[in-house]
């Protein structure tokens, strides 16, 4: 079981982890904001429950659902665009995700009149699909070059964001996935400064998730497990937070508990993208030694 990623797949690591962790101020209908306990900002209520049945709940069907309602009234949100293009990516249609990157984009443009720092954060949102899905089209040879351009302005985004909010608990959340993946991937990056923006990062099922990961990819499986129970603590429904416990659990050596965990996920399989069950599956699998399905 490789649990560590390797360096040429980590663009589209922080494509899939971190791209549609973000949520907007202009929609039409407002809910509550999953980010802020304080200050919060009017979030569309279509969005809102797709991102929680995505990020909390790990119901990717039911999400993607939700998605399509919210392009129906709520186009003109960042986060909308930004989680169409994350089924594109599921579904392997990356034209579709490129054409949603720029989607994310032009929102983000018309957001810098009226909020200059989620503008910014979902400026970065949009350049970090389009490296990710050029990519996945191009392959590593011909499109790292090409996606290198955008990574950089993806960059650039980000520090603008930082420069009128550094403590903002959006803008962390997304630069804290960035970071730990970047330090997962290299290792000569300091894990624990890599993880400073996920811990000033809300809400607590996305933060101690990336903390969770964070720690299981450096082998310190005592933290990484205080952080996956503190996830779960958030989202006890989650059927990834269970698949990602049963990791660290197998890398414990607790493999009655791993198992457990793994056939927990399993349960749950309907919620969940086909090639993410085959993983579970072969990793458990591999534990039990029969199929878990």
């Amino acid at each position: 079981m490789n649990l560590l990623k390797p360096i040429p797949q980590l663009l589209l690591s922080i494509a899939t982890l971190a791209f549609t962790s973000a949520a907007i101020a202009t929609a039409p209908i407002y809910a509550g904001d999953p980010f802020r306990s304080s200050n919060p900002r009017p979030i569309g209520n279509q969005a809102q429950k797709a991102f929680e049945l995505m990020f909390r709940d790990g119901n990717y069907p039911a999400a993607a659902k939700q998605i399509d309602k919210a392009l129906r009234t709520e186009a003109d949100d960042p986060l909308v665009q930004g989680m169409k293009a994350s089924f594109a990516y599921i579904d392997q249609d990356f034209v579709g995700m490129k054409l949603y990157a720029v989607k994310t984009r032009a929102a983000a443009e018309k957001l810098m009149a009226t909020d200059k720092l989620r503008g910014h954060i979902y400026m970065a949102v949009g350049y970090l699909i389009e490296a990710g899905s050029i990519v996945k089209t191009d392959g590593i040879v011909n499109g790292a070059p090409k996606a290198l351009g955008f990574v950089q302005k993806l960059f650039d985004e980000i520090k603008s964001a930082q420069a009128i909010a550094p403590n903002d608990p959006e803008l962390n959340v997304i630069k804290g996935y960035m970071d730990m993946l970047i330090a997962t991937a290299l290792p000569l990056t300091d894990l624990e400064s890599a993880l400073a923006s996920l811990r000033v990062s809300s809400p607590d099922y996305l933060k101690w998730r990336g903390i969770a990961i964070g720690y299981r990819d450096a082998k310190n499986t005592d933290k990484a497990l205080e952080a996956v129970n503190k996830a779960i603590e958030a989202a006890p429904q989650n059927p990834e937070l269970i698949y990602l416990k049963g990791q660290i659990l197998w890398l414990r050596n607790d493999l009655e508990a791993a198992k457990k965990q793994y056939r927990a996920a399993i349960a749950k399989r309907n919620q969940l993208p086909q090639d993410l069950v085959n993983q579970i599956n072969s990793e458990c699998t591999g534990i039990t030694g029969s199929s878990c399905i």
